[in-house]
Order: structure tokens, then C-alpha cells, then sequence
């Protein structure tokens, strides 16, 4: 039985956004092709910086073009009352226009480099051989123009694992608040994941799911931060061809206010 975390009260949103999990990496002691062993000489940091690395993007579609790219109190993306009928996981797009918007370093030593199309921290920190974990002009619907049933109909971006390798570990934090709009409600945050073979057939859709958090009495109209941990691995070409993006399902509407995500390749 998955654990069910309970939600009694205001959660405190004035962490920033970017504080942790950035050291969570294991050392494997051989390169991105895994067939030459490194120099027994390199460092432990030496080795953590070449392999693993991290990426992180709040380029949500639908965050408000004015007031800063910042949602507005109470207003979101509804899971509505159809949603809940239907029962779906209901994918978060992203948007290239929001991530020229928001996806910028906001420190100066080290001097940051150009975050386009790459994500907030311009590559800096990227895994070895990876030159983008986002793919934000990505278009489902023209990729698979009258498809219908898996989920990501309509959506845009995506998380890109295409320059990851079989043993590659994927770790996404997801940042978003949660406004309940009845009592007692349930999310149940997910990836939205899709394997594609070689040719770009879609094989298998699947949610990837974490613990369900629970909204109960006294929370309704109120906002509550949530960074929600998922893994993943990657272990096949159809892995590394692999569609996904966060997504949501509950069994009462919600506001979601999307935020962020911290994607991380561990090698």
C-alpha cells in the first residue's frame, strides 16, 4: 500500500526553488559509452562532474504573460469534475515562449552562459554528452497528427532523454502548488511516460506515480506547495526514445499552479 501523506495546514512556499537534491549523484567509473574505464587518478568530483548532471526548467505553458510569469493568486490549470470522471493523468505542457521568459540565472559568479532552448542553468551542469534534458518547441499533436487515447494529446514540450544511455537513473522534482477546491480530496502526482520504439512508435503509456497527498478538512481555497520526487530508469532504446512529462490526477477538481522541474540524470 502506497503511503498517504495528510495535509492539515498551509505549506510554507518561500524555500527556494532550486535548494536541494543537487548533490544526490553516484560515481560510476566508466564514460558515457561505458566501454573505456576512467583514470584512477580522477577525483571523486572529478568523476561526479563529468557523469551525472541536472537541469532545470520552469517554462510551464499557461503560466499568465503578464505579471511576471508568476500565477496568479487562485487561478491554475483546472482538473475539473470531467477529469475526475474520466479519470485521466492530466499532463503539464511546457512553452518555449515562457522559457525565454523565466529560465533566467539569476546569479553572476560563476558567469552564467545562454540558457536558450537548454533550461536555467545554460548547461553548466549538464550530464557528459547530454546538451539538453528539455525539448520546449516539441508538439505532440504534430508528431502524431490524429492520434487519440494516450494521454498526451494537445500537449507541447517534453522532458528530452534522447542523448541519455542505457543505465542511466532519471530523477524529476516536481514543483507545483495545489488549491483544493472540495474537502478530502486526493492528487496523485505521476510522470506521464510513453516508450517509443526506433521508429518513434508509441509501444506502452504508463504513469510513473508517487505517494497520493491528501487535502482534508479546512483545506479548500487555500495553496499548498508541493515537490514531489520521481525516478525512472533507463534502460532500453525504447527508454531512451521515451516521451514524459509531469502530470496529475485527483478524484476532486483542483487548481494546479505548475513551478518547476529539476530533471536529473544519475550515472
Amino acid at each position: 500500500m502506497p503511503i498517504t501523506r495528510t495535509v492539515t495546514g498551509v505549506s510554507d512556499d518561500s524555500q527556494h526553488p532550486f535548494d536541494d537534491n543537487e548533490g544526490n549523484s553516484v560515481i560510476n567509473n566508466v564514460d558515457t559509452n561505458r566501454t573505456e574505464s576512467k583514470s584512477s587518478t580522477a577525483s571523486s568530483a572529478d568523476l561526479l562532474k563529468i557523469d551525472s548532471g541536472y537541469s532545470h526548467t520552469g517554462a510551464f505553458a499557461g503560466k499568465p504573460l503578464t505579471n511576471n510569469y508568476v500565477w496568479e493568486a487562485g487561478s491554475g490549470i483546472n482538473y475539473t469534475a470531467q477529469d475526475v470522471t474520466d479519470g485521466i493523468y492530466k499532463p503539464f505542457s511546457l512553452d518555449r515562449d515562457v522559457h525565454l521568459a523565466v529560465d533566467q540565472p539569476y546569479w553572476t559568479n560563476p558567469k552564467p552562459g545562454d540558457p536558450t532552448d537548454i533550461g536555467l542553468f545554460a548547461g553548466q551542469n549538464l550530464p557528459t554528452g547530454v546538451s539538453t534534458l528539455f525539448d520546449f518547441d516539441y508538439n505532440f499533436d504534430t508528431q502524431y497528427p490524429g492520434s487519440t487515447g494516450t494521454g498526451f494529446e494537445g500537449s507541447t514540450g517534453r522532458i528530452k532523454l534522447n542523448e541519455c544511455v542505457p543505465g542511466d537513473q532519471l530523477r524529476v522534482r516536481f514543483d507545483f502548488n495545489v488549491i483544493p477546491q472540495i474537502s478530502n480530496t486526493t492528487i496523485e502526482p505521476a510522470l506521464w511516460y510513453s516508450n517509443r520504439d526506433e521508429s518513434d512508435n508509441i509501444t506502452f503509456t504508463f504513469p510513473l506515480t508517487s505517494s497520493p497527498v491528501f487535502y482534508g478538512t479546512g483545506t479548500v481555497g487555500k495553496t499548498y506547495l508541493n515537490r514531489i520526487e520521481i525516478s525512472a530508469w533507463i534502460t532500453s532504446t525504447e527508454d531512451v526514445n521515451a516521451l514524459t512529462l509531469p502530470a496529475i490526477k485527483s478524484d476532486n477538481p483542483v487548481i494546479i499552479q505548475p513551478l518547476g522541474l529539476l530533471v536529473t540524470i544519475v550515472r
